[in-house]
């Protein structure tokens, strides 16, 4: 049974959060004070801005900019209800030592000097891990779709080895997703789908989103040319393509991260169909057909 007190004790226990992302492969880029920072675990970006206070176990993440605790944390990463999160913490908690460690060192209080953050590219395959295909299930995506457009990447991060659904961007850099990871191999960057038709650009904030669309639309691949960012960080590379199409569908998402993106883009000049009232009452396109696939009845 969760109680008041055991929520009061994981939010207060020091260093959870750094504990909880060390668990899943995410360590610090570097220090700033008493801060660790890293590449953010919400978002595609290149330079770490994703602040974490470890005595607190609290977080702000200027690149999406989300913020709190080490619980709202866990619900952002895994998409779990707030009781979900908890029970996360507290076997997480059960099952560390006091002197947990990272990377293979034991946990100090920061200290100045950078903290390296590199994940190593090791195989890009087909999808087939059933843990990465019941992920992608989990969200909506039928296999006949994740296996055209995703592949199954191993990494290494320190000494430990992952695999992770892989998103190719132009720039051969990968979107890496797992149910407990988020995260950038390579270079971030835009991906483009390309269309013999270029007089409409579709344009998504995550690979989830265009796939969910797809799958909401019956289709295998798009009418029109469309760009995935990848992260709303990366529009300017999308700039180009969207600037010269008499028009751009905007499929992105219903917070203030993907509001602004679509004010620069109006700002720009483009002529801008903003498609998120087809999920107006949920942040994303997935998180619709998520919901939609919930509620669904049998046939």
């Amino acid at each position: 049974m969760i109680t008041s007190q055991i929520i009061t004790d994981l939010k207060q226990r020091s260093h959870l959060i750094v504990e909880y992302l060390g668990s899943i492969g995410i360590e610090p880029a570097k220090t700033s004070g008493n801060q660790l920072v890293y590449l953010s675990p919400l978002t595609g970006e290149q330079t770490p801005s994703f602040y974490v206070r470890p005595q607190t176990n609290h977080f702000n993440c200027f690149s999406s900019g989300e913020k709190g605790d080490v619980i709202r944390l866990v619900q952002l990463m895994e998409r779990i209800a707030f009781i979900k999160a908890v029970e996360r913490l507290e076997s997480l908690a059960e099952n560390q030592n006091s002197s947990f460690s990272f990377s293979g060192k034991n946990f100090q209080e920061p200290k100045t000097e950078k903290i390296e953050h590199r994940l190593q590219l090791n195989a890009v395959k087909e999808l087939e891990s059933l843990a990465l295909i019941s992920y992608m299930e989990s969200r909506g995506i039928p296999l006949s779709y994740a296996k055209i457009y995703v592949k199954e990447v191993h990494y290494t991060n320190g000494n430990r080895n992952y695999y992770s659904i892989g998103f190719k961007s132009d720039n051969g850099g990968f979107v890496l997703r797992n149910s407990a990871f988020k995260s950038w191999i390579g270079q971030s960057g835009i991906t483009t789908i390309p269309s013999t038709d270029n007089t409409t650009v579709n344009v998504f904030e995550g690979f989830f989103d265009f796939l969910s669309a797809l799958v909401y639309f019956d289709v295998i691949q798009p009418r029109y040319t469309t760009i995935i960012l990848n992260s709303t960080t990366n529009l300017k590379q999308a700039l180009p393509y969207v600037q010269k199409a008499n028009s751009v569908n905007s499929y992105l998402d219903n917070d203030l991260t993907g509001k602004k993106a679509l004010a620069q883009l109006k700002t720009k000049g483009v002529k801008v169909n903003d498609l998120s009232e087809l999920y107006a009452e949920y942040k994303d396109m997935n998180e619709m057909l998520i919901k939609h696939m919930i509620q669904k009845p049998d046939t």
